[in-house]
């Protein structure tokens, strides 16, 4: 076998643009949901809509929910006592305060009111919020055929990890903070167990120029990352990070 070695001098080259495909070694069930369209910061996932117990209310809920909610809004009136303990907003036998916001005093079944609290307790899971980060990892030898690259010093490459995306192919770029383009990659989102919404991980072949033979470099960060979902017609907030070495 033929081996050669990657010294640190020529390791700045490996951070060329590129396109890439995903690696989702670090991610393991979630589903996600239709968005349909930018809402801001509310957008729900693909498979939910807002659940509109009011005006106000953009809690993420099925679809069925939201008719539900409807349906006892326009019930409302014929559930009322007209008096007693809880004065004209008391609700007839059967009934109770639905409690999906603060103030709201619809009559709805039990079952209802429940399922309006387990929504609101998982509200913030159902948006697509888009969150990103960054992990490194340590790639190792790599082998084409009978010639591997052996990495000859501790440094680690940066690992782009997301959550709360829709289901489907998600673009990674990579600019400088002037606006020049480092890389572009696409990756697959999916359900994986601990992670809301679709998620992903993402090993770029990008060196964190502070970690191994750069490990005395500053750290100011000079790029910056952003991930579309086209689902949603959104884009993450910026990421940034260090790209480049700075002593």
């Amino acid at each position: 076998m033929i081996a050669t070695h990657v010294r640190t001098a020529a390791r700045a080259a490996l951070a060329a643009a590129v396109v890439g495909t995903a690696s989702l070694g670090f991610l393991g069930s979630m589903g996600v949901a239709n968005a349909g369209g930018d809402y801001g910061p509310d957008t729900c996932q693909e498979g939910y809509v807002w659940r509109e117990a009011n005006a106000a209310d953009h809690v993420c809920v099925k679809p069925a929910t939201r008719d539900q909610a409807r349906a006892d809004n326009a019930a409302a009136g014929s559930r009322r006592a007209g008096g007693g303990a809880y004065g004209p907003n008391t609700c007839v036998n059967g009934f109770v305060w639905r409690e999906a916001y603060d103030g709201d005093v619809v009559c709805v079944t039990t079952a209802v009111r429940q399922q309006a609290k387990d929504d609101n307790a998982a509200a913030a899971s159902r948006k697509a919020s888009l969150n990103i980060w960054l992990t490194t990892y340590v790639s190792g030898n790599k082998c084409t055929g009978d010639v591997c690259t052996v990495v000859s010093d501790s440094g680690s490459q940066y690992k782009i990890n997301g959550d709360h995306f829709n289901n489907g192919t998600i673009t990674l770029i990579v600019n400088s903070n002037n606006g020049t383009r480092l890389a572009t990659y696409t990756v697959t989102a999916g359900a994986h167990n601990g992670y809301a919404g679709a998620s992903f991980g993402y090993e770029t072949n990008m060196w964190d120029p502070t970690s191994g033979f750069g490990s005395s470099c500053k750290k100011v960060n000079d790029a910056y990352i952003q991930a579309y979902d086209p689902n949603s017609q959104r884009w993450s907030e910026k990421l940034p990070f260090v790209h480049n070495c700075t002593r």
